[in-house]
């Protein structure tokens, strides 16, 4: 079903007297999901990426640099003057590395709280114009809108049922919206059909669009998409740190990952996803 058909299955009324069916942003949301008439060919292309020297040569060079400019160099970062918690950090950012080989153990939910908690948990409050009080989040997010919400599918957790959550920002919770082992539906549309025999979760980092365009408009896309990415290094640097194992994934089946959480792509759409699970203590620490 397409955004058009989406827009309008609630009530047809709305072609004819409502606001236009679709922003921009919408339309470009939608021409950019994979499915299944695409898919092959997307794959096909990082294959033909990953299997080609040159082209492996060519992306290993991702910075730009002014050759002809004045230089200053900077200290090392092993030789930085630290403060207790700038020497943590940067020891978690340093080993913070994509995995992909799982164990197949289990986290617990200590493990899920924290990832989830530090990723866009309630961190505090502030005040606004006219003494509204606004909660405030772990990451930044654009006018303090926070337009994205998170899901959390258990495979492989110590203390937690398999099935698909919603984590409930206001109460620190977990939300049951589907009971029942997701694996193998997971990794069939995430493109990594083995590699999900081990993993321990997936974290879906989906948007409300409406909830941040209020204010902002058609730029309101971007802040969405640069506050999931917040939410994913936040997801990354806590895993590393509880020696979790952590891959972001931003290609997938969009219609299918929508479909097994229970959104419908346009008022809510997955923006971004994250595998979770345990690997060899060895791996971690050397970030292979």
């Amino acid at each position: 079903m397409d955004i058009f058909q989406k827009r309008s299955r609630k009530d047809p009324l709305q072609i004819i007297y409502g606001p236009p069916d679709s922003t921009s942003a919408e339309v470009y949301h939608e021409a950019s999901k994979i499915n299944e008439a695409n898919g092959l060919s997307f794959r096909r292309r990082i294959g033909t990426v990953l299997g080609s020297p040159f082209y492996l040569k060519l992306i290993t060079r991702g910075y730009k640099a002014y050759p002809t400019a004045p230089k200053m160099s900077l200290p090392d970062y092993t030789e930085f003057e630290d403060t207790a918690r700038s020497r943590k950090l940067r020891e978690i950012t340093v080993r913070r590395r994509s995995v992909r080989e799982f164990s197949g153990e289990t986290i617990s939910l200590n493990n899920v709280a924290h990832i989830l908690f530090n990723s866009y948990g309630i961190t505090g409050r502030m005040t606004l114009s006219f003494g509204i009080e606004q909660d405030a989040r772990a990451v930044p997010s654009g006018g303090a809108l926070y337009p994205l919400e998170l899901y959390f599918a258990a495979h492989k957790v110590d203390g937690l049922e398999p099935g698909i959550y919603h984590y409930n920002v206001e109460d620190h919770s977990l939300e049951l919206v589907r009971e029942g082992q997701f694996s193998a539906e997971f990794g069939n549309a995430l493109f990594y059909e083995e590699m999900f025999e081990n993993v321990a979760g997936t974290l879906v980092i989906t948007a409300v669009p409406r909830r941040s365009s209020l204010k902002y408009g058609e730029r309101s896309y971007r802040f969405m998409n640069l506050e999931a990415g917040h939410v994913g290094q936040a997801a990354c640097l806590t895993a590393c740190a509880l020696d979790i194992g952590c891959l972001m994934l931003g290609g997938f089946y969009d219609d299918a990952i929508d479909d097994l959480i229970g959104v419908d792509g346009v008022n809510e759409m997955t923006l971004y996803t994250c595998a979770l699970g345990r690997v060899e203590q060895d791996k971690t620490e050397s970030g292979k």
